[in-house]
């Protein structure tokens, strides 16, 4: 079983190192399978896969993959065979694994398409793919007169139809009732509005392997998946730093009513190494915000919380770098064993991930806040 629990009765899962080398023929043979509406890209017969790369995050931008082929001239396969595959606008699916054995890492489309002949031998096609946030840049809304409430403009964006071959699935957490309020909108494209909306509200959203989350920041999983050195990992890092950081955050503006209205969230500390001197560094430090937005006290409060969690975030961060795992994606908890140092131990949010294969095999290195 390659999900396990972690108690009886307990709802975390727990993906364990040795259920992924099971399932992964002991992490030999490492493949990679991009497919296409035609089917997948061949390769062999003087058609070379030389480079797949995956980047993907919690955070606005679009996730994105580059993938690099070679085709020799000389071969007797035709390139217009292997082009046809390559037509900006493709659905494109990224497989990865080992052995015969493989899982998503990526679904968007072919955002754009690099063929060079540098009179070697052989034309070198580079594929740059986006998630369906590329496409979400090239619509945009206006609503100049008469209002919509936010969540009914969000719902309409998620079921616009250009984007459905892309979105799988949906994780979408309801807007808080303070802020699900009529708006005007003036020309956003739906990318800009969303995350905008995203930024304010301090949630997440991505949509790089076909679910779309919309969510609260941070909000860890039932999953934890386990990284060890038995099983592949080779890298461990952890940095604390005070960039970025502040004692506390002030929101202030005037509603409607012309009433002066702040809300104000102090630093919330760290726990760990390196990090006890930090909240009396930080101690008569302040950022203050103007923000037409909160109609209340309250509302504004809320905004100062969620700036000062989106800052705070970067604090306490942790890296790990390991044998290419496909489970490995943004949004989900990472345990990395204490096996050697502690303070390089624990558990982790995944909220950055970078899929590399190439011709030294595939690694999957993974970054996110120490929980």
């Amino acid at each position: 079983m390659l999900m396990e629990q972690a108690e009886e009765g307990g709802a975390v899962g727990r993906i364990s190192g040795k259920s992924l080398a099971e399932k992964y023929n002991e992490f030999l043979e490492p493949c990679v399978h991009i497919m296409t509406p035609l089917g997948e890209v061949p390769s062999g017969d003087g058609v070379y896969l030389e480079k797949v790369e995956v980047a993907a995050s919690v955070g606005t931008d679009p996730d994105m993959a580059l993938v690099v082929y070679q085709a020799d001239k000389s071969s007797a396969q035709d390139l217009s065979g292997i082009e046809k595959y390559f037509d900006v606008g493709h659905k494109i699916e990224i497989k990865a694994g080992y052995g015969k054995e493989s899982s998503r890492i990526f679904l968007g489309y072919l955002h754009q398409v690099e063929a060079e002949d540098a009179m070697q031998g052989y034309v070198e096609y580079t594929l740059v793919c986006l998630d369906v946030k590329g496409l979400m840049k090239k619509n945009s809304m206006l609503l100049a007169s008469g209002k919509k409430e936010r969540q009914k403009i969000l719902n309409d964006i998620l079921n616009t139809g250009c984007y459905g071959s892309l979105i799988e699935s949906r994780e979408v957490d309801p807007l808080p009732g303070e802020w699900n309020r009529d708006c005007v909108i003036r020309g956003e494209t739906h990318y800009d509005w969303l995350c905008s909306l995203a930024i304010s509200l301090d949630y997440e959203f991505f949509c790089g392997a076909g679910k779309l989350v919309f969510r609260n920041a941070r909000k860890a999983g039932s999953d934890v998946l386990e990284l060890s050195v038995e099983y592949g990992l080779q890298k461990t890092r952890r940095v604390v730093t005070l960039a970025g950081q502040t004692g506390s955050v002030q929101v202030w503006g005037y509603n409607r009513k012309d009433e002066k209205i702040t809300g104000k969230a102090d630093w919330p500390g760290a726990a760990g190494a390196f990090t006890k001197k930090m909240k009396q560094t930080l101690e008569g430090c302040a950022l203050t915000f103007l923000d037409r937005e909160p109609e209340t006290g309250e509302e504004a409060e809320k905004r100062a919380r969620a700036l000062m969690g989106r800052a705070a975030g970067s604090c306490v961060r942790m890296e790990a770098v390991t044998l290419g795992l496909p489970e490995l994606l943004p949004g989900i908890c990472a345990e990395i064993a204490e096996e050697g140092t502690p303070s390089l131990a624990g558990k982790m949010y995944v909220e950055e991930v970078r899929h590399l294969l190439d011709e030294n095999g595939y690694m999957t290195t993974a970054a996110g806040v120490r929980l």
